[in-house]
């Protein structure tokens, strides 16, 4: 018979009505007083100890499953996801204290629960994510890395061997999991389809370098391991064709190199500056590794005019980043689901007409942009329906590249490199991008991107690059994993790529700023150049008049800023007119020392956003910098080089993981498109 309230009341002592519940003696503990809170809520039965005792250890005392909490309707509810289910795997700490679960249920879905005082949550909210079976991985020193749980339960309880695995091939290879297998020998067996072999060789690359060994296979019969030993496997045999396989290596990848084909094949489709194409390839190579990163920063693509290539650049974009997503409209509620159930590369087209059109969806996407440059970003929707509507916390974190015409609202632009596009002339060099013609390119391309992500994941997470004075803080906050990978690059692109970043966030490229900054930096500049310490208030809005690219001239309704209103602006920075000597004349006018403390907040020092190239090379100090004509090995955080010989292969028959690094002739047909800038 199926639990009911009434019948759960039946089990219980000293029972009384309290408020729109019951309190009772808690069986867990000695109980003289009733101290157990029992009511029923959206179908669910939730009990309260106020002795603090834990709801799965009253449910045992009772004599039931904390599955039974769920009352029937509850459980038709519950049953939309594939019926009960039929496995349920534990996933612990290192001292076995069970962090969360995942359930599988026969139509082969998945999904999450964390234990609560109260029963059980269906979200990791909180909860840092481990490899499975984790005290027998770190007790051992030879681990098996398997696709799903099922397989590693059947290698430790049928081969008695340690095994386990960080979920399947749609999960992600955190930088931790790899930690954990450090200096340990580890054997990564792959299922034989191709989402299986391309997460079996991202967890190899990941944990190549630090641990003792790698190395990585499928089993000769069968998908996967479990159903080799359901056709005869036995521990005898797996050892013999574990003894077989040979030390497994990654392709050889010359990073500088790799970052240059990047920049050559955005440039053959596209009309950027050599800056630009330098920040968009690092850029790239982060989509693979945000993982290893607290921010991410935004690139927001932006033109004066229609065809100026945006579309182009997300569609060229779409064939490198990581799990891309190209839309140009999706609804609210699918926005913030997908980013947090798949965190895609968010490729947004026409985000001008998102911002100006649907109320709604505006603010969601507003939402979603301000949050999800930081690791713990997250956006709140309702979920459910009717009387079981609640809320949840969804997860805004992705790469994300906005495409639209003129400016980006102001919060998201501050969240972003800009790339401003100008429409192509006639002369440019840039080929017609043809999808079917470029594929296979673009897959040996992705193919070395993703190997070299992996290679340097573990070491990106504890980078910390210098950072270009001249950029503000958050534009060094979204500087700094593409300085990373910049660094771990090695020869030309440490120093290129603080320079490029320079001049796209600060130097005359950077002209999406707010009106009141607009006016700090105009005012800086007329102390400059009359090389006063006062200016009376007419002068001031005289000379800001007469400087043709700010709106000064014609700032309310077609007439120029009055002394008056320029007073209103500079009010917000706690800077008022003060009366000043000038010759014989006392007037109403403005000190230099009184902006000091504005211009140190607001705007780039002066020096730098005349001259980007020497604040970079003054913050990138010699004692960091790497000599640009360094063209050797990348070397790992183990110190052991990631250039290995080509002829190292997997140990399967078909080689199904080979590949062949790009050889220079084959570099060279990634077309350069030469040097000039369309600036």
């Amino acid at each position: 018979m199926s639990l009911t309230l009434d019948s759960l009341l039946e089990k219980l002592s000293g029972v009384r009505k309290s408020g729109s519940g019951y309190m009772a003696r808690c069986p867990a503990h000695e109980d003289t007083n009733p101290s157990l809170s029992v009511t029923e809520r959206n179908g669910k039965i939730l009990l309260k100890c106020q002795g603090g005792c834990e709801t799965a250890r009253v449910c045992e005392r009772l004599g039931i499953d904390v599955s039974d909490l769920f009352l029937d309707g509850a459980k038709k509810k519950r049953s939309k996801k594939g019926g009960e289910p039929v496995a349920v795997y534990d996933y612990t700490d290192e001292a076995g204290k069970l962090l969360y679960q995942k359930l599988r249920y026969q139509n082969k879905k998945f999904s999450f629960r964390r234990p609560t005082k109260d029963g059980w949550e269906d979200n990791l909210d909180g909860i840092k994510r481990v490899l499975y079976r984790l005290p027998e991985v770190l007790s051992n020193d030879d681990i098996l890395v398997v696709e799903g749980e099922k397989a590693a339960d059947t290698a430790f309880n049928v081969l008695k061997t340690c095994a386990t695995t960080g979920g399947g091939a749609s999960d992600g290879w955190p930088p931790e999991f790899s930690a954990t297998l450090r200096r340990k020998n580890v054997v990564v067996i792959a299922d034989t389809d191709e989402p299986g072999r391309k997460k079996a060789k991202l967890i190899a690359t990941s944990v190549y370098g630090s641990a003792a060994s790698v190395r990585l296979c499928e089993m000769p019969e069968g998908k996967d391991l479990t159903e080799w030993v359901e056709r005869g496997g036995t521990r005898e045999k797996f050892l013999a064709f574990i003894a077989g396989v040979p030390e497994w290596r990654p392709i050889e990848i010359d990073p500088a190199g790799l970052l240059d084909s990047i920049e050559a094949f955005i440039r053959r489709f596209v009309s950027l500056s050599q800056s630009q194409a330098r920040v968009a390839a690092l850029w790239i190579i982060h989509t693979y590794a945000v993982a290893c990163s607290d921010t991410t920063p935004y690139l927001a693509i932006t033109s004066p005019e229609k065809r100026s290539g945006k579309t182009r650049l997300l569609e060229v974009f779409e064939t490198l980043v990581a799990n891309p997503w190209l839309t140009g409209r999706v609804t609210a509620a699918v926005l913030s689901r997908k980013i947090d159930a798949e965190q895609p590369t968010l490729l947004l087209d026409e985000s001008d007409a998102a911002f100006n059109g649907e109320k709604e969806y505006a603010e969601v996407l507003r939402g979603v942009l301000n949050t999800g440059h930081r690791k713990n970003g997250s956006t709140t929707c309702c979920v459910g329906q009717g009387a079981n509507i609640g809320y949840k916390n969804f997860s805004t974190f992705s790469p994300k590249a906005i495409a639209g015409i003129e400016k980006l609202p102001d919060t998201v632009s501050d969240r972003a490199i800009p790339i401003r596009l100008k429409r192509a002339v006639r002369g440019d060099c840039v080929e017609r991008f043809r999808l079917r013609n470029i594929a296979s390119e673009a897959a040996i391309l992705r193919d070395r991107i993703e190997t070299w992500a992996a290679l340097i994941a573990e070491s990106l997470t504890t980078a910390l690059p210098e950072l270009p004075e001249a950029l503000n803080d958050r534009q060094q906050d979204g500087a700094e994993p593409l300085l990373a990978i910049a660094d771990a690059a090695r020869g030309e692109w440490p120093l290129n790529s603080r320079v490029a970043l320079v001049e796209l966030c600060s130097g005359p490229l950077a002209s999406d700023e707010s009106i009141s900054v607009k006016l700090l930096s105009d005012i800086r500049a007329t102390f400059q150049e009359r090389g006063a310490d006062e200016i009376s208030s007419a002068d001031l809005v005289a000379a800001l008049a007469e400087i043709e690219t700010s709106p000064w001239a014609e700032w309310s309704h077609g007439k120029p800023l009055t002394t008056p209103k320029l007073a209103r602006l500079l009010c917000k920075y706690r800077i008022a007119p003060e009366n000043i000597r000038f010759g014989e004349k006392v007037l109403r006018g403005y000190e230099k020392r009184a902006f000091a403390d504005a211009w140190g907040r607001y705007l780039s020092p002066l020096e730098n956003a005349q001259a980007p190239e020497n604040s970079v090379s003054k913050c990138y100090s010699a004692t960091t910098r790497i000599n640009a004509s360094q063209k050797g090995d990348f070397e790992s955080a183990t110190g052991s080089p990631c250039s290995i010989s080509q002829n190292a292969q997997i140990a399967c028959k078909d080689a199904p993981y080979s590949t062949v690094a790009l050889s220079k002739a084959e570099s060279a047909s990634v077309r350069q498109t030469g040097e000039e800038e369309d600036f």
